[in-house]
């Protein structure tokens, strides 16, 4: 398994491209795709699953694009979904001048599910607070948690937008991102990566 990111879109998103056998998996696509389908081409990269943390457009703003280019598959939480297809929803018509639309979600997560990809096992853990369909993917064998917005190095996700809940997001690290093993590698939607126990320890006191 190898993991490269990349800074994408005016909002600096981390895109996460997963890869074994020649096979990539992505998570969160926020823009930039020719960029993003470069590396692909250039490392001779067969894109199989497209996997959106949550539907605000700064996470999904090269769906189409490499969907179009691919084939790939999108997933997303089964919360989310309206928001791939509404601008507003997605909140791109209030950020940006912009409309940011995805195709439509090819599989719908919930929490428990798991994502088989090659040699890996992505368990899909339900976090919301920041988005209601937010997710976090858990790769328990690599000590690696992709986190989306839910958590940052050195913050929480906003809870000042729609379909926002404070009181749901602390409930949500408290109950499920906090009780990961302390040697747990999380990876967020922006940011620089960190370790629970850091996070646990340095940043969630000031938080509450």
């Amino acid at each position: 398994m190898q993991i490269k990111h990349f800074t994408v879109g005016q909002f600096l998103t981390r895109c996460y491209i997963i890869t074994e056998n020649n096979n990539a998996l992505i998570i969160d696509p926020g823009g930039d795709g020719e960029k993003i389908y470069q590396h692909l081409e250039d490392n001779h990269l067969n894109l199989k699953i497209i996997v959106n943390t949550h539907a605000h457009f700064d996470h999904i703003g090269a769906n189409e694009f490499l969907q179009e280019k691919t084939k790939a598959k999108i997933y997303i939480h089964q919360n989310e979904a309206d928001k791939l297809v509404s601008a507003e929803k997605n909140l791109s018509g209030y950020f940006t001048k912009d409309e940011i639309i995805s195709p439509p979600a090819d599989k719908l997560l919930k929490e428990g599910d798991i994502i088989d990809f090659e040699s890996m096992k992505f368990e899909v853990i339900h976090t919301p607070g920041h988005s209601s369909g937010g997710i976090a993917l858990y790769l328990e064998q690599e000590n690696i948690v992709f986190v989306g917005d839910t958590i940052f190095s050195n913050g929480i996700g906003r809870t000042d937008i729609n379909d926002s809940d404070f009181e749901l997001l602390k409930e949500t690290i408290e109950n499920k991102i906090l009780n990961l093993p302390d040697k747990t590698e999380f990876c967020p939607g922006h940011g620089s990566r960190g370790y629970i126990k850091d996070f646990k320890k340095n940043v969630w006191p000031k938080m509450i």
